[in-house]
């Protein structure tokens, strides 16, 4: 499976445990509200970051974060 930043953040975790817990700060409010079994399933990255307007520089980076690890693999 090719992931991108359009996957369901789900897949994205299943695939690399390593980036929930460097994108947990992002998605806090998401594990603080005991939402994030049902909307992982349902969210891409992407679709979290605009959802919880993470900045659109910062938004760049994490992007650039994730291509750098998934490609790597």
């Amino acid at each position: 499976m090719r992931l991108t930043i359009e996957s369901k953040i789900s897949d994205i975790f299943k695939e690399f445990p390593k980036l929930e817990e460097r994108y947990k700060p992002y998605l806090k409010y998401f594990y603080e509200e005991r939402l994030d079994t049902i909307l992982f399933k349902k969210l891409s990255l992407i679709g979290a970051l605009k959802l919880l307007n993470v900045p659109e520089e910062e938004r760049e980076k994490i992007i650039q974060d994730f291509y750098k690890i998934v490609n790597k693999h």
